[in-house]
């Protein structure tokens, strides 16, 4: 997040907001049963809060909310599960890297008209 933070001030992008699932690394919610819940303040949540961005999370178990993510985590299962012999922690951010520069460089997306995300956010910085 600090990463994040740092390269899109240098585009000159705020984030105000930022959406998570209901995963405990994530929220200040751990659900106890269906009906009741408890609240614990996490690392993570305390980050947000303190560099005024509002955390906001998908609604349980509607995975159609979050549709984007879960395309992502699509395409990197079918990348990272599908090799043939584990990969240690260097090789692992190798190919993390490399994907994710292809994932919003290079590859086109069927949503953004067959552009990639960076095309499209380079329409916005140019207005």
């Amino acid at each position: 997040m600090q990463r994040a933070i740092k390269n899109f001030g240098e585009l000159g992008i705020t984030i105000k907001r930022l959406r998570t699932d209901n995963a405990p690394e994530f929220t200040t919610t751990n659900w106890s049963n269906k009906k009741s819940y408890k609240v614990k303040e996490r690392a993570f949540t305390t980050f947000l809060s303190r560099n005024g961005i509002v955390d906001e999370t998908t609604p349980i178990r509607s995975p159609q909310s979050n549709g984007k993510i879960e395309r992502f985590h699509q395409h990197y299962n079918k990348l990272f599960y599908s090799k043939d012999k584990k990969l240690n922690q260097n090789e692992l951010q190798h190919y993390l890297n490399k994907y994710y520069y292809f994932y919003n460089f290079e590859r086109p997306h069927s949503s953004l008209q067959n552009k990639s995300p960076f095309q499209i956010l380079q329409k916005f910085l140019t207005k």
